[in-house]
């Protein structure tokens, strides 16, 4: 008897395979874009995977009260039917929640379907009625199955072969997997995001023994870009289009430095980069889009949340900012302290980059932050005339909490233990002991170290200010100055030190500071992020036509719409984080609420009316997300040329103050903030069209060049730009 319920059980793995293997049709790559391997591949492991589904469960959940039984009984045939029943249900709904949005179901979505008041999620009569009409057929066909299993169980119908075909097949498709993750064979790859629990095998050691691969397949990571291997990361939404004369087309240079928290740019701590922020603009409060570099850097360069990371990463399409600065055949320099390699900012954010620099020289991270110093340098005089330039600088030392001490390899000869020039706050730890970190432990000391480190990292900003100065390129260059996440020092007395940990603003805001040639210096309050970045330079350095949502999920910072929360993430986590809470997803899908200094708050249900709103930002760079960035763009040609004449218009310093008609830029306020109450990353948060957003800015160019140049001939001059820039 035991051996023949075991193998009914077998038989239910076997007979549920064909309604498991139709709800796969929802997970499957496009038959017309993937190639013939990607497709062989999805059927071995969907086949094996979904028979292991049914076969584990039901070993699981059913077998136990078969195992030893004589006799069925109605009560053990009900229980058997409830299970397959909710099996097949439970796979039926994740098949549709992830052909309508690209992502599996998870609890922050059930709470809010089951805890909304139908606020949210809503289903009308007859989708209820289309829902009870599957239900009903799941059911039938789950006791059918029953039926069948038991019969051929029961009549001892060998069911050996199947099995064995089912898992070859799953075996068949997780080699295949291993060989597609050491060759990056990016449409392979791609399975392991569509099929849910599917996590297969890599044996890269292994392969590498027997001389299936080479080292430089593990380490080359080379990656083609073309419509079949781009799997599910649909970005850009539309091919990207231009203008033929960008508005401000300056040079670019973006200063990071790794784990620098917002209030260490002070006077104190600072003094050059304090200084330096003066004379541009300052955003008092800005978010990075991670507590952890991967994500920071991640949403600075692709303007998209890190959940997109594992996409990106299999998909080889590289940032937004990399794809236009290739495109309008800008120099792109690449010098960051710490590798590329880890995380593989090579095969993501810079990918298809050529002859990329992928590590700095040195054993020490000072000698790695001079010599990106120096490398910048070398890139600045080989730039020929007319060359314009993208360039990222990625400074580590603060990372590290180093600065030159005594014994330094540095060439600070002048150093000793009783005076140290470096060394301004005091007192300070010697050495960094994580080992040591407490609840009770005094943060000064080792705050005093980080500041310090802060402190020569400012002297470093101002080497690379001082070579763009030197070599003619800091009245033509966009200058911005930031961080990619924060630093913690225990300051909520929860034990938190360092980053990676929480979405407290001591790790997740960060320094913001832009200087943009003929715009008028001041600071800005509203809440901004990273993911601004790339949408402010695409449209007005770069002339990219498409509406923002295209690419990013961020904003103008010069037309800024009213927001209420940022999205961000970790490697694990992503996060909402609002004016006073944050709203976690963690690693399991579930919802947590936290106040400001990440406690948890206590009988909060009031769940953020943007919260289905995130999740749908969440896969809608996914393909087949809905969107409406075609229409969009169309709306976007169809206004250019009425645009053109409107800015044309502007002619002299005295029209551009008609057009103002009396705006004048605040504190706390963005110039010509005119995007209008549109919430941030909303399906619908186009912002405005930018044609309009080009004559509108090409005035405020006008005004701004007037105020700083104070004559008529530079309120002129802006003013024949902005006609320029119109056409």
């Amino acid at each position: 008897m035991l051996k023949k319920n075991f193998c009914c059980v077998l038989w239910l793995g076997i007979l549920n395979l064909p309604l498991a293997l139709y709800f796969a049709n929802s997970y499957a790559p496009s038959i017309e874009d993937s190639p013939w391997f990607a497709l062989s591949t999805f059927a071995c492991a969907a086949t094996g995977h979904f028979f292991l589904y049914f076969f584990l469960a039901s070993l699981i959940l059913i077998f136990p009260f078969f195992g030893f039984a004589s006799k069925i009984g109605k009560w053990r045939l009900t229980w058997a039917l409830v299970v397959i029943s909710l099996l097949h249900i439970i796979l039926a709904t994740d098949a549709q929640v992830f052909a309508l949005y690209r992502f599996h179901i998870n609890y922050a979505m059930l709470d809010l379907f089951f805890n909304g008041g139908g606020e949210v999620i809503s289903l009308s009569m007859d989708m209820w009625i289309d829902i009870g009409i599957k239900v009903a057929l799941i059911i039938v066909y789950s006791l059918v199955v029953l039926g069948f299993a038991f019969l051929l169980a029961y009549k001892g119908i060998k069911v050996r072969l199947l099995v064995l075909l089912a898992l070859l097949m799953y075996v068949l498709a997780n080699l295949t997997h291993a060989y597609g993750s050491a060759k990056q064979l990016l449409p392979v790859l791609d399975i392991q995001n569509r099929l849910p629990f599917y996590k297969p095998l890599t044996m890269n050691s292994l392969l590498l023994k027997l001389g299936v691969i080479t080292p430089e397949d593990l380490s080359a990571r080379k990656v083609q870009i073309g419509q079949n291997e781009r799997g599910l990361f649909d970005y850009p939404k539309n091919k990207l289009t231009y203008f033929d004369h960008p508005q401000e087309p300056y040079n670019v240079l973006l200063v990071a430095v790794d784990s620098l928290r917002y209030d260490m740019l002070t006077q104190e701590v600072m003094p050059h980069t304090y200084a330096f922020s003066q004379q541009a603009i300052r955003f008092n409060n800005h978010y990075s889009s991670s507590n952890a570099t991967r994500g920071g850097i991640f949403g600075l360069f692709y303007g998209l949340p890190p959940s997109y990371w594992t996409v990106a990463l299999t998909s080889g399409i590289p940032s937004i900012v990399t794809q236009v600065v290739q495109e309008r055949g800008y120099q792109y320099g690449i010098f960051t302290s710490a590798n590329l390699i880890k995380p593989e900012f090579n095969a993501t954010v810079f990918a298809a980059v050529p002859n990329l620099r992928l590590e700095s020289r040195g054993t020490h991270v000072l000698e790695r932050d001079a010599a990106a110093i120096k490398d910048f340098e070398a890139f600045l005089q080989k730039l020929g005339r007319g060359d314009k330039f993208f360039s990222f600088i990625f400074l580590d030392n603060v990372h590290s909490y180093a600065y030159p001490e005594v014994g330094s390899t540095m060439g600070h000869a002048d150093i000793t233990a009783e005076h140290n020039e470096y060394e301004v706050f005091k007192p300070t730890v010697k050495t960094l002991n994580q080992m040591e970190y407490s609840n009770d432990l005094d943060p000064t000391p080792i705050i005093n170290r980080y500041k310090n480190a802060a402190h020569y990292a400012d002297i470093n900003v101002k080497t690379i200010l001082d070579l763009l100065e030197s070599y003619g390129y800091s009245e033509n260059t966009i200058v911005i100055i930031t961080s990619d996440h924060g630093e913690e020092f225990n300051d909520n007395k929860d034990n938190y030190w360092g980053h990676n940990s929480n979405f407290t603003d001591v790790q997740m805001k960060i320094p913001f500071v832009v200087k943009w040639p003929h715009r008028v210096p001041h600071e800005v309050n509203a809440l901004t992020s990273a993911y601004d970045v790339s949408a402010t330079l695409l449209h007005h350095v770069f002339g990219v036509k498409n509406p923002i949502r295209d690419y990013s999920i961020g904003a103008d910072l010069f037309h800024l719409p009213e927001r209420s929360y940022v999205l961000v993430g970790s490697y694990l986590e992503n996060a909402i984080i609002e004016s006073d809470r944050i709203v976690l997803i963690d690693k399991f899908g579930m919802l947590q609420y936290k106040d400001k200094r990440y406690r948890s708050i206590a009988n909060d249900s009031s769940r953020p009316s943007h919260l289905f709103e995130v999740l749908k930002t969440m896969s809608y760079y996914l393909q087949g997300a809905e969107g409406d960035s075609a229409e969009a763009t169309e709306e976007t040609e169809a206004t250019s040329e009425a645009s053109v004449d409107a800015a044309a218009g502007v002619e002299s310093t005295e029209a551009a103050e008609s057009a103002l008609d009396g705006a004048t830029v605040s504190d706390g306020a963005s110039i010509d903030t005119l995007g209008g109450e549109l919430p941030a990353m909303s399906a619908n948060a186009d912002n405005i069209s930018s044609s309009d957003e080009e004559a509108e800015n090409a005035v405020v160019y006008a005004d701004n060049a007037e105020v700083v140049q104070g004559t008529a001939e530079a309120g002129a001059a802006s003013a024949a730009v902005t006609a320029e820039d119109a056409q």
